[in-house]
C-alpha cells in the first residue's frame, strides 16, 4: 500500500475510533496496519482521538483522556469503587505494563505532553498524585501517596490501614530515572533530575539534580548551578 494511501486510511480508522460500536474495530484495523510497539504512536497524532490499544485495561468511572493520548498494550487504568479522578492531558503516552490505580478518595492527574515509559506504577490512594507538563519518567518508576500503619504488632499490617504525609507533586519538565520511588508528601520542583535508582523521600528545590537513597541534591542544572 502507498504511503499517501495507508495515511489516509490509518487517518479514516483513528476518526472512527471516537464512533460508537464501531469504534473498537477500527482501532484493531489501525493496529494492525502499523508496526509492533512505538510504531503505533504514529495514530496517536493523526487526529484528535487518543489511541488506546485493544490489549489495554481500563475500568474506571471518572476518566479524563485528552486529544493524542498514547496508550499502550497492556496499561492499566484501574479505579477502584472509592476512587477518585483519573485524568490523562492532551499527547500523554503511557506506556506498555504501567499501572494507574486509584482509591480511598485519591486521585491521579497527568499534565500535558508527559511520556511514562514501561513498567511504572501509579498510585492515588487517600492522597493525590500530580504529575505535570512535559515530565519524562523512565521506566520501573513507583508513586505512593500512602503508607501502611503498623504500629499495632497484635494486627496483621494488611488490617491497620493507610495513613499519607500529603499528595505527591511532581512539577513541569522534570526527568525521573530509571527505577526512581517517590514517596507520599513529596514535592519536585519543576526542571529536577532525579537519578537512576533514587528513593525521593523529601522535596527537591526547582532545577536540582538529586539522587541517592535517600535522594540528595547534589548540584543544580544550567544558570542554577552557576548561582549556587
Amino acid at each position: 500500500m502507498a504511503l499517501g494511501i495507508r495515511k489516509q486510511v490509518l487517518t479514516v480508522l483513528m476518526q472512527g475510533a471516537a464512533v460508537p460500536v464501531i469504534g473498537g474495530l477500527c482501532v484493531r484495523l489501525a493496529s494492525a496496519l502499523r508496526g509492533p510497539y512505538k510504531d503505533k504512536k504514529y495514530l496517536a497524532n493523526l487526529t484528535c482521538n487518543p489511541y488506546i490499544s485493544p490489549k489495554a485495561q481500563i475500568w474506571a468511572k471518572d476518566l479524563e483522556i485528552g486529544p493524542q493520548c498514547f496508550v499502550d498494550d497492556y496499561v492499566t487504568i484501574y479505579a477502584h469503587p472509592d476512587g477518585g479522578r483519573i485524568v490523562l492531558g492532551e499527547g500523554v503516552h503511557l506506556y506498555r505494563g504501567t499501572i494507574v490505580e486509584v482509591g480511598a478518595g485519591g486521585s491521579v492527574v497527568i499534565g500535558p505532553h508527559t511520556h511514562i515509559q514501561s513498567n511504572c506504577n501509579l498510585k492515588g490512594f487517600l492522597g493525590n498524585l500530580h504529575i505535570g507538563a512535559n515530565v519524562q519518567m523512565a521506566p520501573g518508576c513507583g508513586f505512593s501517596p500512602y503508607e501502611h500503619k503498623f504500629e499495632d504488632t497484635s494486627r496483621p499490617i494488611r488490617e491497620q490501614g493507610i495513613t499519607t504525609r500529603g499528595d505527591i507533586v511532581i512539577e513541569d519538565d522534570v526527568w525521573l530515572g530509571l527505577g526512581v520511588y517517590v514517596l507520599d508528601g513529596v514535592r519536585i520542583g519543576k526542571g529536577a533530575v532525579i537519578g537512576a535508582g533514587s528513593v525521593v523521600t523529601r522535596d527537591i528545590p526547582a532545577y536540582a539534580i538529586a539522587a541517592g537513597v535517600p535522594a540528595k541534591v547534589i548540584r543544580y542544572r544550567g544558570r542554577r548551578a552557576v548561582e549556587a
